[in-house]
């Protein structure tokens, strides 16, 4: 009973925090910039500052895990998130709101996947791959509820007062955590040396791993992904405003998109046990590029309606199939803790709602921003379909591996002590 208690609250608190930062924030922002007369530059740099607080932050969870327990952890991550959204009620100028988003961003860190994937794995040894699947789309879903519903709620209380229920919600949901969730103790010693299939490689030591080429391609697909990503929840609905499509049209059409990624998670994860990955992997980024081209020129109602489809399918498939070749290629534990240096990288991809609202500010449109991410995407495409598997690398040892391996061998231990 008790692991399903942690499952249902860190779904929760992941649903919640996905639904109302990166997914909705454009959103808010809108009404934002039209209420306080800030240009496009100081928007597109709050939102930056989220995705960077939230990147730079990555190796802080783990590091508090060890310390205090996850329960404490993620209770303080809500409370931070909460801190945020209190901060931006208050916002007058851009300074305290780039205050507030690094909060948010501190707190979706300590709060979302890095702790949540850690405990369900140590709380459901025999199910860990479909129950973080479920974990993970209950995030994947908080971004379809989160735009529409966003919008629904600037509507009728405006604002501020939008910002105010985020706070006094996320801070009940810190508390939700601190008592439903209870820390269970890996088991030390375990370490995956061998394949888990004829498709994975056994561990490849860390240090060969980021040196292939092949791992310098994912992180850029990853990275370009999530560049994309964020200029669109930080500049979608004012880019849709400047074509004549209202503010809850743009909100539909992010909800949409994220729809459509959860579908493409699930639909390319049941496709990678019959198709190379790396050929899905490219698929996806086709699909981005598309849509990326489809979004400069999404004029009408269709043509963003077909955005939101090719690119939310590319987007999820993207998104899955990195994590899968990075597995694949350097093995569970070394692929587990590779990804998560893929993920401080993204941090790189914070910087482009800020330059995406300087063009905006200079050039009077955004979809300059998005035929550039096209164009940008369009060697990486080619450089994908012809990478081939690394040679095998140097077995890794329990020294080698960081955290995220240690997890991943505790979770072999307890499946044989489950037996």
């Amino acid at each position: 009973m008790r692991r399903w208690l942690i499952l249902s609250a860190v779904s929760l608190m992941f649903f919640f925090i996905t639904g109302t930062t990166f997914m909705s924030l454009g959103v808010v922002l809108f009404a934002m910039v039209r209420a306080l007369g800030w240009s496009q530059t100081e928007a597109g740099t709050g939102f930056s500052v989220l995705a960077m607080s939230c990147c730079l932050s990555s190796l802080l969870p783990m590091a508090l895990v060890k310390r205090i327990g996850t329960r404490w952890t993620m209770m303080l991550g809500g409370f931070t998130i909460a801190a945020g959204f209190l901060a931006a009620f208050f916002t007058h100028g851009p300074w305290l709101f780039f205050l507030a988003t690094g909060l948010m961003g501190m707190g979706f860190s300590l709060s979302a996947n890095i702790p949540g994937v850690y405990l369900l794995a140590l709380w459901f040894p025999r199910k860990t791959s479909l129950i973080i699947g479920l974990y993970l789309m209950s995030g994947a879903f908080g971004g379809v509820v989160g735009p529409p519903l966003a919008q629904l709620l600037i509507a009728a209380h405006g604002w501020r007062l939008y910002w105010l229920f985020l706070s006094a919600a996320a801070a009940a949901l810190g508390l939700v955590c601190l008592l439903l969730i209870r820390d269970r103790r890996p088991v030390s010693g375990a370490v995956m040396a061998e394949p888990a299939s004829p498709g994975i490689s056994a561990n490849w030591r860390y240090r060969d791993a980021v040196l292939t080429y092949q791992f310098v391609l994912l992180a850029l697909a990853m990275v370009l992904t999530e560049t994309c990503v964020t200029i669109l929840h930080s500049a979608g609905v004012m880019h849709f405003a400047k074509f004549g499509l209202p503010a809850p049209f743009a909100a539909v059409i992010l909800g949409l998109q994220a729809l459509m990624a959860t579908m493409g998670k699930g639909g390319s994860g049941a496709l990678g046990d019959w198709v190379d990955p790396r050929l899905l992997l490219t698929g996806g980024l086709v699909l981005e590029c598309a849509g990326m081209f489809l979004l400069a020129h999404a004029d009408t109602q269709s043509l963003a309606y077909l955005f939101a489809v090719v690119f939310g399918l590319g987007w999820g498939t993207a998104y899955l199939t990195v994590t899968v070749l990075l597995i694949n290629y350097f093995g569970p534990g070394t692929g587990s803790s590779v990804l998560s240096l893929v993920w401080l990288l993204t941090a790189g991809a914070a910087l482009g709602p800020a330059i995406a609202g300087f063009v905006a500010d200079r050039f009077g449109t955004f979809s300059l921003v998005f035929d550039a991410c096209g164009v940008i995407l369009l060697p990486l495409i080619g450089l994908i379909f012809f990478m081939r598997r690394p040679q095998p690398g140097s077995a890794a040892t329990q020294a080698d591996l960081p955290v995220a391996a240690t997890v991943m061998g505790a979770d072999l231990e307890s499946r044989r002590l489950n037996v």
